[in-house]
């Protein structure tokens, strides 16, 4: 499985992506996507949690990333890719792939920006989210395999000059994501650790990047489903792995590859990773609806199941952040885990 490489970006990522590293993206790199972003974004909630501090012994909050714009944090690195586009790249259109919700985060930030969006997305997409693309104004393009998805993608940027924006792997996006973590830091000045679910590990890299600036004494843990754990098992082997199947409930959390920014953030920041199975995500995302009354998709409750399974690895007490990544399921995938 070959995968396109990126195309106009801005300097740092004109690079070859193979040579990016954590030192690519920094605390005024994301201080820079905020006050790019935020005009047009919202501002998502900190929400503290009496009972599930209780069932985690911590102090614990919940980012509400699920009440963003679009029903995830992808907006706001897709957002902060969109806006440095050269007027040429603007006019020629943009392309990416997607699970579902950074296709979404595109289409979004495509539509007000003014650029034609491509979506490429597995036939196994959620309906909803496919739907959602849509009706940003994008265009949803389909394979049935991710083997067969990168190249039908690669084929259709290089045939149309299309500017490729990856769904996590670029310094934009990862900037964009790390706004998350300035606004954890402002609503909760002593948090001690934060727990984030990892699909491709965009949203970590920039949480880490910007906490870790910061306050570095705070614990950055990742949450992988068992099933799609490619980026802890490329930390394990030295290099970036690719995973043509990866399998898990939390289908935006599927990421068929690992890439050398992200991983190299990982790797330098990011303090543990930490497995969990279908079952505790399943168990995460009722308790979250019981009783903190936020609806998640399976994705949004990988860091609260870490958390409940005692697998995160935090101290009695601390006061801890999960992050809430996204909140885009269907209602028959609803009746299903519910």
């Amino acid at each position: 499985m070959t995968v396109p490489s990126p195309s106009g970006e801005r300097e740092t990522a004109r690079r070859d992506p193979a040579t990016l590293t954590w030192r690519d993206v920094t605390l005024d790199d994301v201080r820079a996507a905020q006050a790019r972003i935020m005009p047009h974004l919202h501002r998502t909630p900190l929400l503290a949690t009496a009972s599930l501090s209780g069932m985690t012994d911590t102090r614990l909050s919940l980012k509400a990333e699920a009440f963003q714009r679009t029903g995830s944090f992808k907006a706001r690195g897709a957002l902060n890719a969109m806006l440095q586009l050269t007027p040429e790249e603007r006019a020629r259109g943009v392309v990416t792939l997607s699970a579902g919700n950074h296709g979404q985060g595109i289409a979004f930030a495509a539509a007000k920006v003014g650029v034609t969006a491509h979506v490429f997305m597995p036939e196994t997409a959620v309906p909803t989210k496919v739907a959602a693309i849509r009706g940003y104004g994008a265009e949803c393009h389909f394979a049935p395999s991710m083997d067969q998805l990168f190249p039908a993608m690669d084929a259709f940027r290089i045939e149309h000059g299309l500017t490729y924006i990856p769904p996590f792997a670029h310094p934009d996006i990862v900037a964009g994501q790390g706004v998350v973590g300035l606004e954890i830091l402002d609503d909760m000045p002593d948090v001690g650790a934060v727990v984030v679910p990892i699909g491709g590990g965009g949203l970590i890299s920039g949480i880490a990047t910007a906490v870790k600036a910061l306050k570095p004494d705070v614990r950055i843990v990742g949450v992988e489903p068992e099933g799609a754990s490619v980026v802890s098992r490329s930390l394990a082997a030295g290099t970036c792995l690719q995973d043509a199947a990866p399998a898990s409930i939390a289908d935006g959390l599927c990421a068929p590859f690992a890439a050398p920014l992200t991983q190299s953030i990982i790797g330098h920041l990011v303090d543990d990773i930490a497995l969990v199975n279908d079952q505790e995500i399943t168990g995460a995302l009722q308790v979250i609806l019981e009783r903190c009354k936020v609806l998640v998709e399976p994705s949004g409750a990988a860091a609260v199941a870490a958390l409940l399974a005692g697998k995160a690895g935090i101290a009695p007490g601390t006061p801890a952040v999960a992050i809430l990544s996204g909140g885009n399921i269907d209602r028959a995938r609803l009746k299903t885990l519910l």
